[in-house]
């Protein structure tokens, strides 16, 4: 006999399928999970043709090339922001350089290395330990400037390859040979100046028939290949007789800049390659 053909009409397909849905909404969950995971598992290959996961094909596929490791990108992060920072200090350095420098219009021969202070050599002296040394063109006996206001503060004493003395003018061990001259005059006196060890400068052997009064400029002498113009050095503060040779004057100087508020300086070196200044 053969088979019957089996007709359901869309009003019995549809009850059927009510049917069924009322029954699996009352099924348990855990019932209704097992059935949806065979369903997944018998479907899965069918429901798959043609498909593709749009996340997938949107994703960047790395370049073996330029890919790199999680190590080396902190690396690469560590080394990028330490030029940074150097970037920034030779930033710092130039815009001094060019604030001295504004300053100094005739020192165009002569370059400038600065340099910060690192420490106090001695609590019975007066010398700075600075951050350049012969690597950066440093040598004993060249000058050294203040940071802001353009004035001698000292020379170079000793020299190793990173770092550098400063021996202050206010030392006792130093010597500097100065002119003294008035404002609104041109007359130059001519005398050496020696350090107290204190915050001032002494300068003795000066006849009492010159005419030196409180206020008068005190300037270091120019020296050939060290310092091409006189520069300031300090003030006259006190003019009196010396009580041990009254035929003479003792002067006490002040010192243009405060020693103590230094925190980087200036070192005036004979090598023109070093930056050089171009106007």
């Amino acid at each position: 006999m053969a088979g019957r053909n089996i007709h359901l009409s869309n009003a019995n397909l549809f009850s059927s399928l009510l049917i069924a849905s009322f029954v699996l909404f009352f099924l348990p969950k855990s019932l209704t999970s097992k059935v949806s995971l065979v369903f997944h598992d018998t479907f899965q290959p069918v429901l798959q043709i043609g498909r593709q996961d749009p996340m997938e094909s949107q994703r960047l596929r790395p370049n073996s090339e330029d890919a790199v490791s999680h190590k080396e990108y902190a690396q690469l992060w560590k080394s990028y922001n330490n030029l940074h920072a150097q970037l920034l200090m030779l930033h710092e350095e130039y815009e001094l350089l060019a604030h001295i420098r504004s300053g100094l219009p005739q020192l165009s021969a002569e370059g400038l290395v600065i340099a910060k202070i690192t420490g106090t050599v001695s609590n019975y002296s007066r010398e700075l330990m600075i951050s350049k040394g012969s690597e950066a063109s440093l040598h004993p006996g060249q000058f050294v400037l203040s940071e802001y206001k353009d004035a001698v503060v000292g020379v170079v004493s000793e020299v190793s390859e990173t770092a550098a003395k400063v021996r202050l003018i206010t030392d006792t061990m130093q010597t500097l040979e100065i002119h003294i001259r008035r404002n609104g005059t041109d007359k130059d006196i001519r005398a050496m100046m020696v350090g107290n060890g204190t915050d001032t400068c002494s300068i003795s052997m000066i006849d009492r028939q010159q005419d030196i009064r409180e206020g008068d400029v005190v300037y270091a002498a120019a020296v050939p290949d060290k310092l091409n113009i006189p520069l300031v050095v300090g003030e006259i503060t006190h003019v009196r007789p010396d009580d041990q040779h009254p035929l003479l004057w003792k002067i006490t100087v002040r010192p243009a800049e405060e020693m103590s508020r230094l925190n980087n300086v200036a070192v005036i070196v004979a090598d023109k390659r070093l930056l050089e200044w171009k106007d």
